[in-house]
């Protein structure tokens, strides 16, 4: 019904719209999934450095005198999926609010996140948490570790991790940009941390796929494409089968409800350090 073709006086017509509008609901918000492969557009995969772990006798022997590869760049012989890869909305560019979050994932989890020193090395290598949550690190190696974060919106955070220990780190303020973790200790450990204000952030597998669950369908979503080893930022991909630039690493989405295949993502070398 057109309120404004109804001959009612102003008051009487403003009454019947304010009806209208009591007994029609307003329309539900709708979900989306999102599935993105990244891989390296090139005929063969970088090469790895080795890690020298020889300071410590206790992480030689985790790994069996075997040799142990830098984690910077991983890629897969196979498929050429690039590893580690984070994938997650700009809150300040979306516009996203508190109402964009499925009921479901509604609140923080109440689960502390794991970040674990195993075999010298941190496990995971890029972490995912959310503002309100905590991150717990341990140490299951039978040598001694610390872990910096390079927190720039939480407090500063320097724990030493005895072995069998552990340290919890509460997560009161999300940050701009992935937190470098560090073992000052063993300085070829590092990890990195991505704090988000919603549980929208997704990391690449083996393969070089993300998969994200529950997002917001039918709305313009600004996602950050980034990766430890990115020159400056991942800016020209090839994406739908075409070469594209996404500014700053950014790139504009709009899902439809359901799952959002979007496909492959190529990046050439010249993207990476």
């Amino acid at each position: 019904m057109n309120c404004r073709s109804v001959r009612l006086s102003a008051l009487s017509a403003l009454a019947l719209c304010g009806w209208i509008s009591a007994i029609v609901p307003a329309q539900a918000q709708e979900w989306a999934d999102l599935q993105i492969t990244f891989v390296y557009d090139a005929p063969s995969v970088p090469p790895r450095k080795d890690l020298d772990m020889a300071k410590d006798a206790v992480c030689v022997q985790s790994h069996s005198g075997q040799k142990v590869l830098s984690e910077e760049l991983m890629v897969d012989p196979a498929t050429k999926g690039i590893r580690n890869i984070g994938f997650f909305p700009d809150r300040r560019k979306s516009g996203m609010e508190v109402s964009d979050i499925h009921p479901s994932l509604a609140a923080p989890r109440s689960e502390p996140v794991v970040l674990d020193n195993n075999k010298c090395l941190f496990v995971p290598h890029v972490v995912v948490a959310r503002k309100g949550e905590t991150i717990r690190v341990v140490n299951s190696d039978q040598t001694a570790h610390n872990a910096n974060f390079a927190f720039f919106n939480n407090q500063p955070a320097n724990p030493l991790i005895p072995v069998g220990g552990s340290k919890d780190i509460q997560l009161t303020e999300s940050e701009t940009a992935p937190t470098p973790v560090d073992c000052n200790v063993h300085p070829w450990m590092r990890a990195y941390l991505i704090v988000s204000d919603f549980p929208y952030a997704g990391v690449s597998d083996d393969k070089g796929m993300i998969k994200i669950e529950k997002l917001p369908a039918n709305k313009p979503i600004t996602f950050k494409v980034w990766h430890e080893s990115q020159a400056k930022s991942i800016s020209q991909v090839n994406f739908g089968g075409k070469d594209v630039e996404w500014s700053k690493g950014n790139v504009e989405l709009t899902l439809k409800p359901g799952m959002n295949d979007l496909g492959v993502v190529k990046i050439k070398p010249d993207m990476f350090k």
